[in-house]
């Protein structure tokens, strides 16, 4: 399978040290940032004749790969997306597919035109604690799935780090919370109610991380800060005392600068974006929010996102006719009970490595890719399996800005 890559931030460098060790070649780099071309030639030992500072010279080159992966923020995956399907590459394309429905739409129906395919990187079907539970499901031991209720507990660091100080804080230029962090929960909730969506409503708000809440005599940087020992948004203790001191310099840390040390890290927390107080900064979007959803078939589901949790996890519990299933991605053990009958217990921790990346998913993501591009097997992501996620999040979106409004949906 021979890639390219547009966007090597987080998800494309992960992504490229994956496939360095599976039967891949990486033909094509393409980012604006030099630094980080530098970085894929040292990390991948590639030559600079596939490293490309501008996506006109990327793109003027033509097809020279089976697949483009598309890394970039946001805001630029339609571009990326549509000139990727024109120059005749297969996409697989971060979350989320856009930053707005219409352009959703747009791609998938350039897709269709063009008889490409597109895999949205929904990586979650791909962990082995996720893909238990639907084998479960799939056994008809617990019949059809009633109720679903599922938390995304984002973490208090991860809010900050992402939501508050990063890349996705303000939806004037990336999607809405709901989408950016919780589009993977609104697909597994749509592929494990196995149905079409019908009604939506959501509550939420962001309630902490602003201005009029920031505490007497704190400081715009938390360096100058006399609060810094005590506050836990610290980004001295988040970045620095939590993990660089500790030798842990990968992520978060490598979002704020490249092959980061402690003293690199004190520089640029100085002047960065990442170094702000977290109620001083230009965030807009929500700290916390419910979705309620209803099917076709009757079946119900509600999503939880918060911010104010310690650790950054999932947990999620079905009600079927005949049985529940409940756990979460800290123990990893889903607890099964079929009504009247049995209970049992499934320690997913043996199932398969869910260490790596999202519980193992982007690692499963990368060999499903392979399998398919080898004619073994079809993927669980593509365009068409997760529109409904976006679907459901832009209207969810829509009713909390209009005080919790059911609004139907029409696919």
């Amino acid at each position: 399978m021979k890639v390219a890559i547009i966007g090597y931030g987080g998800r494309g460098r992960l992504y490229s040290d994956i496939l360095k060790h599976k039967e891949a070649e990486i033909v094509a780099i393409c980012d604006c940032d030099k630094e980080k071309l530098s970085l894929a030639k040292k990390e991948l030992n590639v030559s600079d004749d596939i490293l490309f500072s501008s996506e006109e010279d990327f793109f003027a080159r033509g097809k020279i790969a089976d697949i483009l992966f598309v890394c970039t923020q946001d805001e630029l995956h339609f571009g990326h997306a549509m000139q990727g399907l024109e120059h005749g590459y297969d996409l697989l394309l971060e979350k989320p597919i856009a930053c707005t429905m219409d352009e959703c739409r747009a791609i998938e129906t350039k897709a269709n035109e063009l008889h490409r395919n597109i895999f949205v990187c929904h990586v979650l079907r791909y962990t082995p604690f996720f893909t238990e539970i639907k084998k479960q499901l799939d056994s008809g031991k617990f019949g059809k799935v009633i109720s679903l209720s599922m938390t995304e507990n984002v973490a208090y660091w991860h809010q900050a780090h992402s939501y508050v100080r990063g890349n996705w804080n303000n939806d004037n230029h990336a999607t809405p919370m709901i989408i950016a962090k919780c589009c993977h929960d609104l697909d597994l909730i749509s592929w494990f109610m196995d149905d079409t969506c019908e009604r939506v409503s959501s509550f939420g708000e962001l309630s902490v991380f602003k201005r009029e809440n920031a505490p007497k005599n704190s400081a715009e940087y938390c360096l100058d800060c006399g609060l810094k020992d005590t506050c836990p948004y610290s980004a001295e203790k988040i970045y620095i005392k939590d993990r660089a001191e500790k030798g842990k310099l990968d992520w978060p840390c490598d979002i704020i600068i490249n092959e980061p040390t402690v003293e690199k890290l004190y520089m640029a927390l100085k002047t960065s974006k990442y170094g702000k107080c977290v109620y001083k900064c230009d965030n807009n979007v929500v700290d916390h929010q419910v979705v309620n959803m209803q099917f076709k078939n009757g079946g119900t589901a509600q999503l939880t996102m918060t911010a104010f949790s310690e650790e950054c996890f999932r947990e999620i519990r079905l009600h079927c006719e005949y049985g529940d299933i409940a756990g979460n991605m800290i123990d990893n053990i889903l607890t099964c009970n079929i009504f009247g009958k049995e209970t049992y217990r499934v320690n997913v921790n043996v199932l398969g490595d869910t260490a790596y990346g999202h519980g193992g998913g982007d690692v499963g993501m990368m060999e499903a890719l392979l399998d398919f591009y080898n004619g073994n097997s079809p993927l669980k992501t593509t365009i068409a399996e997760s529109m409904q996620s976006h679907y459901i999040g832009f209207v969810a979106e829509k009713s909390r800005r209009e005080s919790g409004k059911l609004i139907s949906l029409i696919l």
